[in-house]
């Protein structure tokens, strides 16, 4: 078996990091990954075959799979994306250059925005005109910020910033709007003010003259934001009668795609009863585009840390977040129940592990954690359950971006980090787009420690896509004890011929990268070998592999 620690010394390749041919690149990598297989000893007899169904691709995995989240939160917008227009942080025009260059680097589909439990209490206008002039508000997370630190909003990223933001990263923007103490009205001006032309309603005249002509073309709205909680506390039923006032007279300049709030997924029950009360109470009426799905891999109400952990630790999240397959699959059948052709996709707008405080970067900043290999590890399992249904979910946005739960990055002043999270969402960017291909994985459960005793997780997780002729297998190992040799199987006289591997793993289950350490954990080149009419490779113990080959 190889080494961890040699693994992660191998040289680093990146995904899509260059421009150069990608047969080319492929060739080049598949030499070098053979040549390192056959150095490493590695024996070609598999301790499982996973089949792979080429011959009868799936449905497109939406880009907006990979999505992403920003809030006004903590040290979320100020400082992790906001440094200010005067500020010696390279920047451009007040953003964080570092922050820019990253997102687009993994090619960040989308990005949701102001909030999040934010959205509920702004109010738009605050964050347009002269940034001298935006008034100062009240900020919904005051309240769980530490005695003697203020929160209060200065409106200084705005609108205009957003939309600055989502243009230099290349990514489409979401906006929550808000329903839970703004008006219909109030909403139906801020879409007319973001995609109206100019020349027809006075607010696109408006938007011209704070410094956007063309409109932004904002085309995913999202209809409140957790409306069950902090977002007016209501029922489903209240919040359908709502949703429809908002809508009916939507100014669709640009063909919106709508999203209404759904359920809390993490709740013990699932929140089913969201799902359902809402779908009765819209019999009759025009359903939503998108139905909003919250599901936190929440370890809040345990003793478990972020940083520090064990065995039984380890397992728990991983256990908690593989319940999000089971979540996606009850409520899309509820789902059904009321709409049999599934005209609204499931838009799993927040998602992540939520620890109980304690890892924060600095006390402001709420919400933030220490990110190890273990969330790693859950993302690349959660990435795969997002591929597997890529029928029914048609956005999901990661909580959040930085300084904030599952975050991609940590930034403070001038220090800025990519956590290991940001290295799965480069690993997996290939399934982006592309058409998913069924995988049959007979890998057994193991039995597993965690808090509350043995219990039973997947020993093996998987996803595959196919995009002309290109294939992409993503393989992750969510066990601390075992290596796994596995035979990939192509199915349907498909063969492979040039192929390369990727690893993201670490000797130490708590490896994470610092601002004094940023390259702790890092994908490497990994040894795979074509073979026949399969792909064989060794899967390392608490492992992220990423394999891609050509096939004819």
């Amino acid at each position: 078996m190889l080494n961890a620690q040699a693994m992660m010394r191998r040289p680093v390749v990146r995904i899509q990091s260059t421009r150069m041919n990608r047969r080319a690149f492929l060739k080049a990598g598949a030499s070098a990954a053979v040549g390192a297989f056959a150095s490493s000893g590695l024996a070609f007899t598999a301790d499982t075959e996973i089949k792979l169904s080429l011959g009868e691709p799936g449905a497109v995995i939406s880009p907006h799979i990979y999505g992403h989240f920003i809030e006004h939160l903590g040290g979320v917008i100020y400082d992790g994306v906001w440094v200010g227009r005067n500020s010696s942080i390279p920047n451009v025009d007040g953003i964080r250059k570092q922050f820019v260059d990253d997102m687009k680097g993994i090619g960040a589909p989308n990005l949701r925005w102001p909030g999040g439990c934010f959205a509920d209490g702004y109010h738009w206008r605050d964050g347009i005109g002269s940034a001298s002039k935006r008034p100062r508000t009240y900020n919904f997370w005051q309240r769980r910020m530490p005695a003697g630190i203020d929160a209060t909003e200065t409106n200084q990223f705005g609108v205009h910033e957003f939309m600055h933001l989502c243009h230099l990263v290349g990514a489409e923007p979401y906006i929550a709007a808000n329903v839970g103490s703004g008006e219909p009205a109030e909403f139906h001006d801020w879409v007319s003010y973001c995609n109206a032309p100019v020349g027809t309603v006075s607010l696109a005249d408006e938007r011209a003259a704070d410094g956007d002509k063309e409109p932004f073309g904002v085309r995913y709205w999202g209809v409140g934001n957790e409306s069950w909680g902090c977002g007016g506390t209501m029922r489903p039923q209240e919040y359908a009668a709502l949703y429809r006032r908002f809508v009916t007279q939507f100014p669709a300049y640009t063909e919106p795609f709508l999203v209404a709030t759904g359920p809390r997924g993490h709740s013990a029950d699932g929140d089913i009863g969201w799902t359902t009360g809402f779908f009765d109470a819209m019999r009759g009426f025009e359903p939503p585009d998108g139905f909003s799905l919250h599901f936190y891999t929440d370890l809040r109400p345990t003793p478990l840390k972020a940083g520090d952990f064990k065995a039984p630790e380890w397992y728990e999240v991983l256990l908690r977040g593989v319940r999000l397959e089971k979540v996606i699959e009850d409520h899309w059948k509820e789902m059904g129940k009321f709409d049999a052709a599934h005209r609204t996709k499931l838009v799993v707008d927040e998602w992540g592990v939520w620890y109980a405080p304690g890892s924060e970067i600095t006390p402001a900043y709420i919400l933030s954690e220490t990110i190890t290999l273990r969330d790693a590890v859950h993302t690349g399992m959660t990435f795969d359950i997002f591929n597997r249904h890529a029928d029914k979910i048609a956005m999901a946005n990661v909580a959040q971006s930085v300084n904030c739960i599952h975050s991609l990055f940590l930034a403070q002043g001038a220090k800025f980090v990519r956590t290991p999270v940001y290295h799965v969402f480069d690993m997996y960017r290939p399934h982006m787009g592309a058409r998913h291909v069924a995988v049959s994985n007979p890998v057994p459960e193991m039995n597993v420690p965690a808090l509350a005793g043995q219990a039973r997780l997947p020993g093996l997780s998987a996803s595959a896509s196919v995009r002309d002729r290109l294939l992409t297998v993503t393989l992750t190992n969510p066990s601390l004890e075992t290596a796994l040799a596995v035979r990939v199987r192509l199915a349907g006289g498909v063969r492979a011929t040039e192929a390369r591997g990727l690893v993201l793993t670490h000797q130490d289950m708590r490896a994470t990268n610092t601002f004094a350490n940023p390259e702790e954990v890092k994908p490497a080149a990994h040894p795979v070998k074509v073979v026949a009419d399969a792909i064989v490779l060794n899967l390392p113990k608490q492992a992220v592999v990423l394999v891609e080959c050509e096939i004819v």
